[in-house]
């Protein structure tokens, strides 16, 4: 089976605070690129599905927590290929009745529960060779799929932006581990500044040294032409301004954000905008790099906390 990449569509939106500061606002829907398989998903996958077709019989095993896109898009493309799968995921074994692992389960995925405590070693290598020696021989996949070669193969995600059809100044990327946006930024074209906004709550300069352990690891040098901000909340975690603000995009705009990432992302550049960190003229881009499904995890969370919030919403 193939997956064709389609050129990812770019949505401008007409914002009263974009206008007002003379900057123009667009979504790149990486999203779109595939129902299951979305967003840099695809692109993180290739290079462990590459590797695991010149291995017939050996499973991929990875990590994720009980919602994780990284799971759910392996445990697909695991069905689609032909590849066996294995998930080791950070929880207990009652996690396996949500829709993300019912999925994973459906698609062919074996699921191993581990606590908070073993699943801190993930990048231990006694670990894997413990696991390999319980579970068998296998291809390990770091979390989120985020191996060298993935940071490689995220750079390729450029060629599927419309850059000189529609072109923009900036690319906004959210980074959880910072493969994406170590792929996208070693790749940059001249024209486009990215910049980065972590998912978590660390600082700039950690987020910093995410990006520069992955060129290291892909034996890239550190390019330029990006800028690192710091991330203000914990991993998921949910603000009732957050929610607000996304009942706010979907019933007003009629666009879907993923509340742990690329909500965030549209968040501080509404911040930006008003803090006039962009020149009037400028073209600002955020990368929608999927993960919807999460959204099933999110959605009592955003009920409940959007009505908690009062006060004017940055759009």
């Amino acid at each position: 089976m193939s997956i064709v990449i389609p050129q990812v569509p770019l949505q401008t939106l007409d914002l009263p605070l974009c206008n007002t500061f003379g900057v123009q606002f667009s979504i790149l829907h990486l999203d779109h690129t595939h129902p299951q398989i979305s967003g840099n998903k695809w692109f993180k996958l290739q290079p462990a599905l590459a590797e695991a077709r010149c291995h017939p019989g050996r499973p991929i095993l990875s990590f994720g927590g009980a919602f994780s896109n990284h799971i759910h898009a392996l445990a697909y493309a695991g069905q689609q290929f032909g590849i066996a799968t294995i998930g080791v995921i950070r929880g207990e074994a009652t996690s396996a009745s949500n829709p993300t692992l019912q999925d994973a389960q459906r698609w062919g995925m074996r699921l191993v529960f581990v606590s908070r405590q073993e699943y801190a070693r993930r990048y231990d290598p006694a670990y894997i060779s413990q696991l390999q020696q319980r579970l068998g021989d296998f291809q390990w996949v770091p979390e989120g799929g985020s191996s060298a070669a993935a940071v490689s193969a995220c750079g390729d995600i450029w060629a599927a932006l419309p850059v000189r059809t529609q072109p923009f100044d900036y690319l906004a990327c959210a980074a959880g581990t910072g493969a994406t946006a170590a792929g996208l930024i070693a790749a940059r074209p001249a024209s486009v500044k990215v910049l980065v906004m972590p998912a978590l709550k660390i600082s700039a300069v950690e987020a910093e040294a995410m990006l520069q352990a992955h060129w290291a690891a892909a034996g890239l040098a550190k390019p330029e032409g990006y800028q690192v901000l710091p991330g203000d909340l914990p991993y998921a975690r949910l603000s009732p301004q957050l929610a607000a603000l996304w009942w706010q995009l979907s019933a007003c705009y009629g666009v879907d954000l993923d509340p742990v990432y690329t909500l965030r992302v549209f968040h501080q550049l509404m911040r930006m905008i008003l803090q006039r960190q962009f020149a009037p003229g400028s073209h600002v881009a955020l990368l929608h790099t999927g993960g919807m499904q999460g959204l099933r995890g999110c959605d009592t969370r955003l009920r409940r906390l959007a009505p908690a919030f009062y006060g004017p919403l940055p759009l």
